[in-house]
């Protein structure tokens, strides 16, 4: 209290006493010089809870070290008070420095570590660019400022000294202080500024490292968004081709042109479609990017690439369904309209007219007649394969257009759907169906009479050139058998008259005569074939009866009357080979009497009545025998005569 009054010292003691007096033992007051300041400190300072004791300065080495005092109080501790604050003001301005910073940071990172992720596109695009901005709040965090300044510090406190004009304030009594002793309570501070220093790089690290790693979300969010806004347009155009698509997706056309300007109409729209394909092929390829980078939303990634990938394969296999309904509609109305118009002239060529009277040329007629039915069933068939291929496909078509499409997702929040798309076009499959059906069965049905009508006409002209060919076949053959007796037959009756003149020869002349009459049979049996024949092509109508009969006619009696003489040369024959066989028997049955009888009479005359008796018997029995084979043999004879008469 030197130089001071109660005034001054009592605030500090009540400083004290409110805040460390549990780490005070007891206060030291100098001693004031005035009198009426000591009664009135005496008296005062008796109510702290710590003790307190005035003290002359010559008698305070006695409680206190010289060395703890500072040089003021006649000791040799080096302090400088003004040093002291200066200092501790400026660790107190970094220490809030580094709080404050230390309290941003942290406000920055909970800023960034909001798991919030846009829903849409410009959600994502406006996040991002929120981020970059919070990018440039971290760089702009006074990291470097507060390091310099605790840097700064910490050079002043280790001794070193600040740099040139740091602080005006920095006087020579800085150093004295750093020339001696650092002050012990500054320098138990040292820690403490070091771990503020390492907590600020580190939090703008950890911010900086944090950004990065939201701003790779963030990015994935603004891809994922980018990615479901061209799903839902390329699903939004496939809707709305879908509906154009469906407008008329069962018209086939009632004609060959119409057919092809549908067809071509579908090509022109298949060909625009195909741009989409390209554009569908880069979204779900950007997918398929995304997915390989590990993005957070690969399930959704995948449902929704998987969506439009099925989309358009549905929407693509209506356009390939319909174009080949379209390629059938176009080859079945262009064979219907070809078989159409050459009804006509098919018709005309059924006719048969004046048929030829040449066997070759109506043999052409047949095949050329053949030819033409062949072709007009070939054709018949193609339209009615078409037909038959054309109702397949176009059932399959509206089958196919109206299965269940995309799943209704579009009241989640998940893009369009099929469900609403279809009922423009493909409300009614059996309807759809039955429109084109019906019109490919009524023309089937045009084109079934015609065929009909020429097959009618084609047969009947058939039969006419057939009758024709049998006709003309029939005389032929006629004409052949009269040949064959005229050549061959009455030839080999006019040469063989004679019978012969011994048994060798007539049997000679039987056995060339019955190979004659084998040979004869196959003529015999041709000309009943042609009776046969001519009785059922006179009944025909198709000839002139009285013609077939007079030919077959003349053949018979032809026939009948060669027949009739060959019968009789065989007769002939007949009867010369049994005369003479029986000549030759009889001839041979005299001689060997001749020899018996011959020999009897060289013999003795029978000794006894019944030995006589027997041989006038036996004499008696071929006396007889020989007459009879004589009769027999001259009744041969005269029977041979007669028929050579």
């Amino acid at each position: 209290m030197r130089g001071s009054t109660w005034s001054t010292v009592k605030p500090i003691l009540k400083v004290l006493q409110e805040h460390c007096n549990a780490l005070i033992h007891v206060a030291y007051i100098i001693k004031p010089d005035n009198f009426w300041q000591k009664q009135r400190t005496s008296l005062a300072s008796h109510k702290y809870k710590f003790e307190t004791c005035l003290i002359g300065l010559d008698a305070l080495p006695k409680s206190i070290d010289t060395s703890q005092l500072t040089l003021d109080l006649d000791g040799s501790l080096i302090y400088d008070h003004a040093h002291w604050i200066e200092m501790r003001l400026a660790l107190e301005d970094f220490l809030w420095q580094a709080a404050d910073l230390l309290d941003r940071l942290d406000d920055l990172q909970e800023d960034l570590s909001r798991g919030d992720l846009a829903d849409d596109l410009a959600g994502a695009k406006a996040a991002l660019d929120l981020h970059n901005e919070m990018k440039k709040k971290i760089l702009k965090a006074p990291v470097e400022e507060v390091d310099l300044v605790g840097q700064r510090l910490l050079q002043r406190l280790s001794g070193e000294g600040g740099p040139s004009g740091y602080d005006s304030g920095y006087s020579g009594r800085d150093s004295e202080a750093s020339s001696g002793t650092t002050n012990p309570d500054l320098q138990a501070c040292v820690p403490d500024i070091l771990q503020h220093l390492e907590a600020g790089r580190t939090a703008q690290q950890q911010l900086l490292s944090l950004w990065a790693h939201k701003k790779a979300r963030l990015d994935q969010c603004f891809q994922l968004r980018l990615f479901e806004q061209d799903c839902d347009k390329m699903l939004d155009w496939i809707c709305r081709n879908r509906e154009v698509f469906l407008s008329n997706y069962v018209e086939i056309g009632h004609s060959y042109q119409l057919a092809q300007q549908l067809q071509e109409e579908h090509n022109h729209f298949t060909a625009n479609s195909m741009n989409a394909f390209i554009n569908i092929n880069r979204v779900l390829g950007a997918a398929s990017r995304l997915l390989e980078t590990g993005h957070y939303a690969a399930n959704r990634i995948r449902h929704v690439a998987g969506r439009l990938e099925r989309a358009w394969k549905e929407f693509a296999a209506g356009l390939d369904e319909r174009n080949a309904v379209l390629s059938l509609s176009v080859m079945f109305h262009h064979k219907a309209e070809q078989y159409v118009e050459s009804t006509p002239a098919w018709s005309q060529a059924c006719e048969v007219g004046n048929a030829p009277s040449d066997i070759s040329e109506l043999e052409a007629a047949i095949h050329s007649h053949q030819s033409l039915y062949e072709a007009m069933c070939q054709a018949y068939t193609e339209v009615h394969s078409t037909s038959k291929k054309l109702l397949y496909q176009l059932d399959h078509l509206v089958q196919v257009c109206n299965q269940p499409g995309m799943e209704s997702d579009r009241k989640h929040g998940e893009g369009p759907s099929y469900e609403g798309s279809r009922g423009s076009g493909g409300g009614n499959p059996a309807a759809d169906y039955s429109e084109g059906a019906g019109h490919v069965l009524n023309v089937i049905h045009q084109i079934l009479n015609h065929h009909r009508a020429l097959e009618q006409r084609w047969h009947s002209n058939k039969i006419k050139l057939h009758q024709r060919l049998a006709l003309r076949l029939f005389q032929g053959d006629v004409k052949q058998v009269l040949d064959w007796l005229d050549n061959h037959g009455e030839v080999f009756l006019c040469k063989n008259t004679g019978i012969g003149r011994s048994l060798a020869k007539a049997r000679v002349y039987q056995k060339s005569h019955e190979h004659f009459e084998r040979v004869a049979q196959n003529t015999y049996t041709n000309a009943e074939k042609l009776l046969t024949a001519a009785e059922e092509l006179a009944q025909t109508g198709e000839c002139k009866a009285d013609e077939i009969y007079s030919v077959a006619r003349q053949l018979e009696t032809r026939v009948a009357s060669f027949a009739a003489r060959v019968e009789e040369r065989r007769h002939r024959l007949d009867l010369a080979v049994a005369f003479y066989q029986k000549d030759k028997e009889f001839c041979s049955w005299l001689d060997s009497l001749r020899q018996a009888v011959a020999a009897g009479e060289e013999e003795v005359a029978a000794e006894t009545l019944e030995a006589a008796e027997r041989l006038l018997e036996q004499g008696d029995q071929q006396r007889e025998q020989t007459l009879a084979a004589c009769n027999s043999t001259i009744a041969h004879g005269e029977s041979l005569v007669q028929e050579l008469r």
